[in-house]
């Protein structure tokens, strides 16, 4: 049974006075340092042999943090003589500790003198040492503490050092127009609001380069030791950075990681630093040789940039000196896009109007064709222009405004076309005709003819330099398409190379003699069928049939039609599938089990088609109750409320709509396709089948069967497939 108190006892070994603490005493039992000093004093302990108070608290604190078990602590100080003098790690300080015994002669002074001797400590007053140390021999006091001996004389710290700005500051004015967007910039990092242009100091600076370098050390007085050997002065404090954005620091000082504006603020030897991307708005107006045509090219700004304005669009086209009507409301939509895309923006912003005499023709181009833009692309059935016949002479005005007389008019024709343009109407006395295109592609006036291109080749790859491409008829690509980037035809799409995390869509065919490594987001389009090597980790969605040579490894594969891989290897492994006629594959799933999700039976464009008209009805939901609840905030007479009941039953008309919609996709979604899951080799466990809501869990390895679903039962059946009965 433990005991319920603590007690004193010597130590047989030491003969020194140790608190015992037994196992399972409660908090509230446990010593205090009164406690302890009464417990010595009953025993005939001297007080002056116990420890001092504040070596006795940490004791039974620690007794305490080890909750609850045995605990054996000192109460009293060491019975024999010492003597040690200790040095401060910096050398200034020399502070000498003596204990009594409490048997035999408590001190031996020529041993104390003999060790503070061999210190060779310098500026010592022995006489006052021996005085003190006399006065502590005839005393009550059982220990010497921390006696300072030697004291040196510390080192002085040069002056503080600072940060030289290398970078060749903004001038004034320049600093001025910039400083308000760079603390706009800051304030969204989550720097300090209340920093000002004053304080900012800006430069523009180049990717990785040293643009504050620290200033030279300077050492401070030297100092001595307590043996009186001197102490080398300590060179000034480094700066103290804050925080740092855009760069980093290191023993040469702080070097940029990017190109753009570096602004410095600094407060009581504080330092922040910032380099922010800074890259100004562009807007080039730009006009051609025959001063007929005026376009703008919209670029946005990065960072700290100037920022891309209708006022400064306006401002440019001012200088430019072009007058007439301008469509403010489409550059500001360019604006919009140019912002939200990164990407240039052009846009037609004036024509001119040609002078014609009476009975010429009065052309109006819906397209905009120049020397320096020779080609346009087009959609099959647009207008490329119209015109009549003059009645009477007619001035025109060029894009500066500058009056052209109809009497100085050279004589003008409508452009000659071949077959891949149709006039309408075909009577040639009509009062207006029109010049329309016959198919999709790239229009191009030469030699006074127009034409039109259904396909383009590109040779190279697709890339940042490159850009996007986007063609309106058939497109074949002889190259790679780098991450990020788009390729789009509106007719078929032939690609040799490998598509990296990009999009490549067709509104025809889809061919890729290379394949797809998506990365999460890469994605393979088409209306109609894709064909290709292999799929790696991307997207590949089809309305027709998708063939895939070699592999399709862990992608997303939605198809109205089937899935077919009957190449080398043939492996469909991973990922999800939604085949509508199913897969014809050679081997499905691996032996390292990875799960493969395969649906088919149905149509799951459809089934995307239910999804769309779902949110919208849900949407339409949530405004239906803001509506209800602005309209229970109004009074019965506010006009208002007439607006609101015509909107609400406008939605409630349109969410009727959507419920009939929605019935009817979702009885087809459950109309069966006839489809199967053919393997000519091995599926593996990991594969799991649905078609209708059934599922069906490969769990051991099957060897050129075929999977179907059996409508009379409702389930997905597994045959082997026989060879003799299909030949």
């Amino acid at each position: 049974m433990a005991r319920t108190d603590w007690r004193l006892a010597i130590h047989p070994k030491h003969k020194r006075m140790y608190a015992q603490i037994p196992a399972g005493l409660p908090a509230e039992g446990y010593p205090t340092v009164d406690g302890i000093k009464s417990a010595a004093r009953a025993q005939g302990i001297e007080q002056r042999l116990l420890l001092p108070d504040e070596a006795l608290e940490k004791h039974i604190a620690k007794a305490r943090e080890n909750g609850g078990e045995e605990y054996l602590f000192p109460v009293a100080i060491e019975p024999t003589f010492d003597v040690r003098i200790s040095v401060s790690p910096n050398k200034l300080s020399a502070k000498l500790y003596v204990r009594k015994a409490t048997e035999g002669t408590p001190l031996d002074m020529r041993l104390i003198e003999s060790v503070i001797g061999n210190c060779k400590l310098a500026n010592l007053d022995m006489a006052r040492v021996k005085a003190d140390l006399e006065d502590f021999r005839k005393g009550p006091r059982m220990e010497l503490v921390d006696y300072a001996l030697a004291e040196g004389t510390p080192p002085g710290r040069g002056q503080n050092r600072e940060f030289v700005c290398l970078a060749e500051e903004l001038p004034e004015e320049t600093k001025a127009d910039v400083s308000p967007r760079a603390l706009q910039f800051i304030a969204k990092q989550g720097g300090s609001e209340d920093i000002t242009a004053e304080e900012l100091r800006l430069a523009m600076v180049k990717s990785n380069t040293v643009v504050l370098s620290f200033s030279p050390a300077e050492p401070g007085t030297p100092g001595t030791d307590v043996q009186g050997r001197e102490i080398p002065g300590l060179p000034g404090n480094d700066p103290f950075v804050q925080s740092l954005y855009g760069a980093s620091l290191g023993p040469q000082g702080i070097k940029t990681m990017k190109e753009g504006l570096l602004a410095v603020v600094e407060r009581a030897g504080v330092y922040r630093v910032w380099v922010m991307p800074y890259l100004d708005a562009k807007v080039t107006i730009n006009v051609t040789s025959d001063k007929m045509l005026a376009s703008i090219s919209l670029e946005g700004e990065e960072g700290a940039g100037k920022p891309l304005t209708p006022a400064f669009a306006r401002e440019s086209i001012d200088q430019m000196g072009i007058k007439g009507e301008i469509d403010e409301a489409a550059i500001a939509a360019g604006i919009k896009e140019a912002l939200s895309s990164g990407a240039e923006r052009k846009l037609t912003l004036i024509k001119g109007k040609h002078p014609v005499k009476a009975g010429g023709p009065k052309i109006e181009w819906k397209v905009t064709l120049s020397e320096e833009a020779p080609s346009v692309h087009i959609l099959k059935d647009e207008t490329i222009l119209s015109w009549s016949t003059a009645k009477a002479d007619e001035d025109g005005v060029n894009v500066f405004g500058e009056v052209l007389k109809a009497g100085k008019a050279e004589k003008i024709r409508v452009p000659a076309h071949d077959d891949t343009i149709r006039a309408e109407p075909e009577d040639p006395d009509a009062a207006e005709r029109r010049l329309v295109a016959t198919r999709s592609g790239e229009l191009s006036l030469a030699d006074g003819t127009l034409s039109i291109k259904g396909s383009k080749k590109f040779e190279g790859d697709v890339d940042e330099s490159s850009g996007d491409l986007n063609f309106p008829g058939d497109l074949e690509l002889l190259g790679n398409v780098a991450k990020g980037r788009v390729v789009r035809a509106e007719g078929s799409l032939s690609m040799k190379g490998v598509a990296d995390a990009a999009l490549v869509a067709a509104g025809g065919q889809l061919f890729i003699d290379g394949g797809i490594k998506g990365g999460g987001t890469g994605t393979a389009w088409s209306k109609q069928s894709i064909d290709l090597t292999f799929a790696e980790n991307a997207r590949v969605l089809a309305g027709q049939d998708i063939a895939i040579a070699n592999y399709c490894f862990q992608c997303l594969v939605k198809t109205n039609g089937k899935l077919i891989m009957k190449g080398n290897p043939g492996v469909l492994l991973g990922g999800s599938v939604q085949a509508s006629r199913g897969i014809e594959v050679f081997e499905l799933g691996s032996s390292k089990t990875i799960r493969t999700s395969i649906s088919f039976g149905q149509n799951y464009l459809v089934r995307d088609q239910i999804a769309v008209c779902e949110k919208e009805a849900l949407g339409i939901k949530e405004t239906l109750g803001k509506i209800d609840g602005e309209m229970a905030k109004l009074q019965g007479t506010d006009p208002r409320i007439q607006a609101l009941r015509q909107k609400k039953l406008e939605l409630l008309k349109r969410n009727e709509k959507l419920t009939v919609r929605i019935f009817s996709l979702k009885e087809q979604f459950e109309a069966h396709v006839r489809s199967s899951i053919r393997v000519e080799n091995a599926v593996w466990p990991g594969v799991i089948l649905e078609s209708h809501g059934r599922y069906y869990e490969v769990r051991e390895r099957r060897h050129h069967v075929e999977f179907t679903f059996d409508q009379a039962t409702g389930q997905i059946t597994c045959l082997p497939i026989n060879d003799e009965e299909e030949s």
